[in-house]
């Protein structure tokens, strides 16, 4: 069995969403196969350290001139594809891969969303099983961020997250005035949703993170071969360690370039930090992830004795071990919410918005679900009690493993991918 998986990104470190999900596809097929039956195809310019030995193809992506070519050719003139295809489409990539999987008689093709997809979906491959991990449906995740932009008006939105490397500088700009991001937002999302509709009829099987938007696009398109991917985490747990002693130090986490992330950290501070300081004066806030927002860097200064930037942590058990909660104040998003996954896996109590539970398969019993951020600081003071705290803690603990253990989530793969077992 001879496995490809294409992609824009390398899924190490694991330090997104997007990078855990492909890192546990993977690892799954390392273990049944061996690294030396993996390919792994990237698109990016990077210099990249091989961590398993598979075999690495790495493409450059596109030039700027060439991407401003399709996205005239490909999306304004044609509206075929979306923003996001066009900016990476690589008729060099497609040429180079094509001939690969002839030669080697690869087996099975994982396509990492529409943007590689893009470039294989007229070429009817032989004998070879193709399959779409969707990521979330982008058409739901730009209609979130339309609803924040009209609700809260002046924020700060920055749409391109980590996708901001394969836009040309000039454009990179231009998105971040909010009336243009609107009509940017409303324009991608519309084309899109059209192309998530036509995808799956061309694969064998489409993945998407989150159960629910599953039954959404089997709602639209009618196709029931779609499925949820469940994520192995890093260094998945097999007992709870965790240490809970009373200081009332709170976590958020998460890639700071993502709109989602940025603007929900931000609000909370703005919003919310000079009542909770008088409720909880010693509090520390350990933010935790890579690229902090001008905005963010500001507010950190400011709360300087509260805050604490703490950039990306490899290893997190330490601090999660130690800590009170995760604050997870989401005003939107889509898919699955890994960092709440996350907290989970430690033990460590979540005060979340909806959307910070969103699509994770485990009953809010011990998650404290709260969509008025306003209220955040009753239930942070309540949990600095050790007694309660502990009692969540333990709670939360035992439903991961009944659901995001190694053996559950390899258990869904064998049936996704149909191998690896009886």
């Amino acid at each position: 069995m001879k496995v490809m998986i294409i992609s824009t990104v390398y899924p190490y470190p694991k330090d997104n969403g997007k990078k855990i999900i492909l890192s546990s596809i993977l690892e799954y097929f390392i273990e049944f196969y061996g690294a030396d039956k993996i390919t792994y195809v990237l698109l990016d310019d990077d210099k990249i350290e091989n961590v398993y030995d598979i075999n690495l193809l790495q493409v450059n992506k596109p030039k700027a001139f060439e991407q401003i070519k399709n996205v005239i050719s490909r999306t304004i003139l044609t509206r075929k594809f979306s923003l996001q295809e066009s900016f990476t489409y690589s008729k060099h990539l497609k040429n180079i891969v094509i001939k690969y999987i002839k030669k080697e008689k690869i087996d099975l093709v994982i396509y990492d969303t529409l943007r590689i997809f893009q470039m294989f979906e007229d070429n009817n491959l032989q004998n070879v099983k193709e399959i779409i991990y969707l990521d979330d449906l982008f058409s739901i995740r730009y209609q979130k961020m339309i609803d924040v932009l009209d609700k809260l008006g002046n924020i700060d939105l920055n749409p391109l997250g980590n996708f901001k490397k394969f836009i040309p500088k000039p454009f990179q700009k231009i998105v971040r005035f909010n009336l243009f991001n609107r009509f940017l937002l409303s324009y991608e999302r519309n084309l899109i949703m059209d192309r998530e509709n036509k995808i799956v009829n061309k694969v064998d099987i489409s993945l998407l993170i989150s159960k629910k938007e599953v039954e959404i696009l089997k709602s639209r398109t009618g196709n029931s071969n779609i499925y949820a991917i469940p994520p192995l985490l890093p260094g998945s747990k097999e007992r709870y360690n965790r240490n809970y002693r009373g200081a009332p130090d709170f976590i958020f986490l998460g890639s700071l370039n993502i709109p989602h992330n940025d603007v929900a950290i931000c609000n909370f501070i703005n919003e919310n930090f000079p009542s909770i300081l008088k409720e909880i004066p010693d509090l520390k806030l350990k933010i935790i992830g890579r690229n902090p927002s001008d905005t963010l860097k500001k507010l950190a200064i400011k709360y300087s004795n509260n805050i604490i930037l703490m950039g990306f942590i490899d290893n997190l058990e330490e601090v999660f071990n130690s800590a009170c909660a995760m604050i997870v104040p989401l005003l939107f998003g889509s898919g699955v919410k890994l960092k709440t996954l996350e907290a989970f896996s430690y033990g460590l109590p979540v005060i979340c918005t909806d959307f910070g539970i969103e699509g994770i398969d485990i009953e809010a019993e011990g998650c404290i679900v709260e969509n008025d951020i306003k209220k955040y600081s009753q239930h942070m003071k309540k949990l600095t009690n050790i007694d309660y705290n502990n009692k969540i803690s333990k709670t939360l603990f035992k439903k991961y493993m009944e659901n995001y253990s190694k053996e559950a989530v390899y258990d869904t793969y064998k049936d996704i991918f149909k191998i690896g077992g009886n």
